[in-house]
């Protein structure tokens, strides 16, 4: 039994091309007898073995499995290079408002990310196996999960917390009881996590309750749900995905932070191919939201809403912006400026950029800057109680140039300034008024005149800028 899932394993790393024989792997080895088998088979096959355990102390076995854990590896010969984390999942799940297990998951793959990169790893492997995989489709059936999710767990991915790195699952062709019979036959110790087939979560449910009754009705259901799982991989690989990926060339932009999705991408399409189109920007620029049906019918409907409509979506924001929509990974990515005072020859840090107020030696020989960011005013109007802050509703200026009055408002509308933007802009105030809308327009009551008997230089040295689409969609 040994020898028939080691060349199982072998076989299936072939044929998915898993692992680079000359780098180390790093398995993920919770002590339960699959990651042990992974780790042991992996040895076997000569491959340069790590080991990464995360002991939660969440519940009573806890230490007793780093313990099996630490022993084994220290057993082997050579012995098994092994690294035990200690994380708070319970911490987590507070702080973000996960589940426990989605807390504790992310905190492991933060830390066989991290580990992967320290040793060198171009791969992360974990036990999971074509039991495991059955469960997962009927679990992402019965959710309402689509293509993707049919697929199941895919033999190899990019691990996302470190994209270099790939998540790979060797036993994914094998079976629990083949497993569990190898690890008897090579005296492999493991133990049993008891909530695994508790009932208190969907996938225990699954496992103790629904699957064996399929097994008492439907011979061989195990293994036909992987087939199918497989099979449906397969068509995503080879038909959704290049598609897929056709269509966001031709409308997605990456940006710093985030992306920019056209709306020409999305208005000409059917209601499925537009669902597909949102939830893969979402997934390449949000990662952590929520991948739903829901929510990309939430999406949809920014297509049709104003420009400036939002929805929040847990980790970040999607934007009605004038021609696409704007993913941002922050929540709140507009940054507000609290009042604060400037002095002359003095530079301060806004949203923007680096504001600087300095008085010239003599007139410029043009008050045409040429620039939005640099402008000129009479530095006596200006006067010296400057002050600097964000924008807000209600402001009103007198633009130079035109007739009376106008609020900031419509002027960053005007200016087709997006929508996620909007909010980090400032004010240059005077002791009463608005003197210049940062980088955009100058007060009326302060532009010079001839009179003018001092000029006053106003610098904005502006952020990095992003692309084309991602400032001015």
């Amino acid at each position: 039994m040994a020898h028939t899932l080691v060349d199982t394993v072998a076989e299936f790393i072939d044929r998915h091309a898993l692992l680079n024989g000359d780098a180390p792997v790093l398995v993920a080895v919770s002590g339960g007898s699959d990651s042990m088998a992974c780790c042991s088979v992996l040895r076997r096959l000569g491959y340069d073995v790590y080991a990464l355990h995360a002991n939660y102390g969440l519940r009573e076995g806890a230490d007793a499995d780093e313990a099996l854990v630490r022993r084994w590896c220290d057993e082997q010969d050579p012995s098994v290079p092994l690294t035990v984390v200690s994380l708070d999942a319970e911490a987590r799940a507070s702080a973000e408002d996960e589940s426990l297990q989605e807390a504790a998951r992310r905190l492991r793959y933060d830390a066989l990310a991290k580990q992967a990169l320290e040793i060198g790893a171009t791969a992360v492997a974990t036990g999971h196996h074509r039991d495991d995989q059955a469960e997962t489709l009927l679990l992402n059936l019965v959710r309402g999960s689509g293509p993707e999710g049919l697929a199941g767990m895919r033999p190899s991915r990019p691990l996302q917390e470190a994209p270099s790195v790939s998540l790979v699952r060797p036993l994914l062709g094998a079976r629990r009881d083949d497993i569990e019979a190898y690890a008897e036959a090579v005296s492999l110790p493991w133990r049993t996590d008891p909530t695994n087939r508790s009932l208190d979560y969907d996938r225990g449910v699954m496992r103790t309750e629904i699957l064996p009754r399929l097994d008492d009705h439907f011979e061989g259901v195990r293994a036909t749900l992987a087939r199918s799982a497989s099979l449906v991989g397969e068509y995503v690989d080879q038909a959704l995905r290049p598609a897929l990926e056709k269509r966001m060339e031709e409308g997605f932009v990456d940006c710093d932070p985030g992306g920019w999705l056209s709306l020409d991408a999305l208005t000409d399409e059917p209601p499925v191919w537009r669902r597909r189109l949102l939830l893969e920007a979402l997934r390449r620029t949000l990662p952590t939201a929520s991948y739903s049906y829901a929510m990309a019918d939430e999406l949809d409907a920014l297509v049709d809403a104003q420009v400036g409509r939002r929805v929040e979506v847990g980790p970040g924001t999607v934007w009605r912006e004038r021609e696409g929509l704007r993913f941002l990974p922050e929540k709140d990515h507009s940054k507000s400026l609290l009042p604060k005072s400037i002095e002359c020859n003095e530079s301060v840090s806004i949203p923007q950029g680096m504001l600087r107020v300095e008085r010239c030696a003599e007139r410029p020989a043009s008050l045409d800057s040429e620039s939005p960011y640099v402008a000129y005013a009479d530095a006596d109007r200006l006067g010296r109680d400057l002050m600097v802050r964000s924008w807000a509703d209600g402001d009103r200026f007198r633009p130079l140039g035109l007739d009376g009055s106008k609020t900031v408002s419509d002027l960053l509308t005007e200016a087709q300034v997006p929508s996620h933007q909007r909010r980090e802009v400032c004010v240059l105030c005077a002791a009463e008024h608005i003197a210049w809308v940062v980088g955009h327009r100058l007060d009326d009551r302060v532009r010079v005149r001839p009179d003018t008997e001092q000029v006053a230089r106003l610098v904005l040295r502006p952020r990095e800028k992003p692309p084309d689409h991602c400032q001015s969609s």
